[in-house]
């Protein structure tokens, strides 16, 4: 069985992607509709506490998981636990039904930008080559390179942020679209796991533009485009009709006195 599971990071600096719209729909809808829409995926699974998320999951018949509680004041958890964690409770309720899931697709509510084809074709690439670790969704962000980041010194002035980073090709960057991964990685994964540890070492890149996750408000017209290029429409709302105003009664005219 190939099991989709969702996960909802709580990061985002000032945008509530775990509540918000993007053309009408919850933007945890899109992740959630792109694995509904993809024929190997036989289950799906959402692990939030955001009711707008718990709503789009319910509406595709994803079966809901609560997130691991934070500690009162402490940071939320980090992307590798909140995965681990939902992982345990996917990989146990298929134990409970005597089965085990082949492959995971890992989905971000955050993130809108992944269509079904992606997720078959990270599958079916999965499927044929054993020596594969994972796919994952992956955008071209050539003016980001790490050859061009600079950080700030305790002086307050800026050096390179690596030295040693030759020219050597485009730079693919992980956008959190879907990452098809091997069970066993998750299996191995714990809350203070190196980022990405998910992914493995051999990674077929799932080639896209404009992918990333919704972190500010100013991020989802960009959105917005790539999901239109994809042939969504905007969910037509019902808006409150104004009630048209009574015309003006003419005053009466007197007549002669």
């Amino acid at each position: 069985m190939i099991v989709a599971l969702l996960v909802d990071p709580d990061d985002s600096p000032d945008f509530p992607g775990n509540s918000a719209e993007v053309l009408g729909r919850p933007l945890a809808a899109y992740p959630l509709l792109a694995a509904k829409g993809a024929k190997h995926v036989g289950r799906l699974y959402a692990q939030t506490s955001s009711p707008p998320v718990r709503r789009a999951a319910a509406q595709v018949g994803a079966v809901v998981l609560d997130p691991p509680r934070a500690a009162a004041g402490a940071a939320p958890p980090r992307e590798e636990a909140l995965v681990a964690h939902g992982w345990r409770h996917v990989a146990a309720d298929l134990k409970a039904e005597h089965a085990a899931a082949d492959l995971v697709v890992l989905l971000f509510a955050n993130a809108g930008a992944v269509n079904s084809a992606l997720i078959e074709q990270g599958v079916e690439a999965l499927l044929e080559d054993a020596a594969l670790d994972s796919a994952a969704t992956v955008s071209c962000y050539e003016r980001w390179t790490p050859r061009r980041a600079f950080r700030e010194t305790p002086r307050g002035r800026l050096e390179p942020f690596a030295t040693c980073i030759h020219e050597g090709g485009t730079p693919w960057f992980p956008d959190w679209g879907a990452v098809v991964a091997r069970p066993r990685l998750l299996d191995a994964l714990k809350p203070d796991s190196a980022p990405l540890a998910y992914l493995g070492r051999s990674i077929l890149p799932l080639k896209q533009a404009g992918g990333g996750p919704v972190d500010r408000q100013w991020q989802v017209p960009k959105l917005e485009y790539w999901l239109r290029k994809q042939g969504v429409r905007d969910t037509p709302r019902l808006e409150p009709k104004l009630k048209p105003k009574p015309a003006a009664r003419p005053h009466p005219q007197r007549g002669p006195a």
